[in-house]
């Protein structure tokens, strides 16, 4: 038994003394070749955490910004931390021009995709000088952070003559997770998750050595490409499953087509059972999306409520989004448009393909150009 611990020891020493040394060598040698840059590591150090309404983007970034796992967009800010053209500074009042307000989810941010792409990139070319277009919007918003952030905004004195409010499906099933404190504001996620100390400590220990160290690093990179690997095959078998095909006859397109189509968040808008599963989300957004038209008219902000359809309801159809929020803004006298009339096409496989990032729910350059269209023939600026 003394041999036993003796021996262990010394591969105990030998190891640490070989982590001692690999760690220096990569952080004197190996980090400073390309081999080392792995971007879905990085940090995205310019998203953070707000006491007030959740989360945001810092202001003045100008930062190329991996999405999606191959997409790269160059994301700028401007003062006051909306996504712009360029990094300036927004006045709190515009005195030449009429002032516009996005505000959504990643659709209206504008997923994988540079400014002049995205909506408010596409206003703003439309409409012109008279016009600036302010875009508040942010990944994984929903109405309770809609009605935080544009009244901390409002209360900082930021005028604005029109809101465009986009609502996401996934919007409401966000809801049935936010939290919020004592004051009424949003709860950030490390507040709402926190870890018990022995998990940060492997987490922050996990995240030192594949930083700090080639040997974890390749190790992380073989775990990755090991797990999407899996994903994908597990989601072909589901594919060829629903298609009723071999998988070995299941194509890549099959694949991605399967995805956009069936994502869970996605499925209450026709599955009764799973629109029975969100209540707590539709009511907490319809408090929250009165609470933010009120704010609106009160500040004589002309204001619309607008949805649109995902991939998921194109191809399988929706029995409640659309309808829910038509008599929603009715009963509240809240002007609504849909634009489910402009994600139309006799092949829907096609059109879902040819209008949205292949793989994902997300607008690409052609569908974004469909809202666009929309907005500029149905809204009065």
């Amino acid at each position: 038994l003394i041999k036993i611990i003796y021996f262990m020891k010394k591969i105990i020493s030998v190891l640490l003394i070989a982590l001692l040394i690999d760690i220096i060598l990569s952080n004197l040698i190996f980090k400073n070749t390309i081999y080392w840059s792995n971007s879905s590591w990085d940090q995205k150090w310019w998203r953070v955490s707000s006491k007030i309404y959740h989360h945001d983007i810092l202001p003045n970034i100008d930062q190329v910004e991996e999405w999606g796992g191959k997409l790269r967009k160059r994301l700028i800010t401007n003062s006051i931390g909306f996504r712009d053209k360029e990094i300036r500074k927004i006045s709190k009042v515009n005195k030449t021009q009429k002032r516009i307000l996005l505000i959504g989810d990643s659709f209206i941010e504008g997923a994988g995709l540079d400014f002049e792409f995205t909506l408010a990139g596409m206003l703003e070319k439309n409409l012109g000088d008279k016009f600036e277009v302010l875009n508040s919007a942010v990944g994984s918003y929903s109405p309770s952070i809609y009605y935080k952030k544009i009244e901390h905004y409002i209360n900082e004195g930021f005028k604005f003559d029109q809101a465009l409010v986009f609502l996401d499906i996934s919007d409401i099933y966000d809801e049935m997770f936010i939290k919020f404190d004592p004051d009424g504001n949003i709860l950030t996620y490390e507040e709402t998750k926190k870890r018990p100390f022995h998990k940060k400590v492997f987490y922050s220990l996990g995240t030192f050595l594949r930083d700090n160290s080639t040997i974890f690093r390749f190790l992380n990179i073989i775990s990755d490409r090991a797990e999407l690997t899996k994903n994908y095959l597990k989601l072909k078998n589901k594919t060829s499953k629903d298609l009723k095909k071999s998988f070995l006859e299941t194509k890549r397109d099959d694949v991605m087509f399967y995805r956009m189509t069936h994502v869970d968040r996605g499925f209450w808008t026709y599955n009764e059972q799973k629109f029975n599963e969100i209540q707590d989300g539709l009511l907490q957004s319809e408090k929250y999306l009165i609470k933010l038209f009120e704010l609106l008219k009160s500040h004589q902000i002309n204001s619309t409520l607008i949805v649109y359809p995902w991939p998921t309801q194109i191809f399988y159809g929706d029995k409640y989004h659309e309808n829910y929020w038509r008599n929603f803004t009715k009963n509240n006298d809240i002007n609504f448009l849909s634009i489910y009339d402009q994600f139309m096409g006799e092949n829907k496989k096609d059109f879902i393909f040819k209008n949205f990032i292949y793989g994902d729910i997300h607008w690409n350059l052609n569908g974004t150009k469909l809202v666009n269209e929309k907005l500029i023939k149905s809204i009065i600026f």
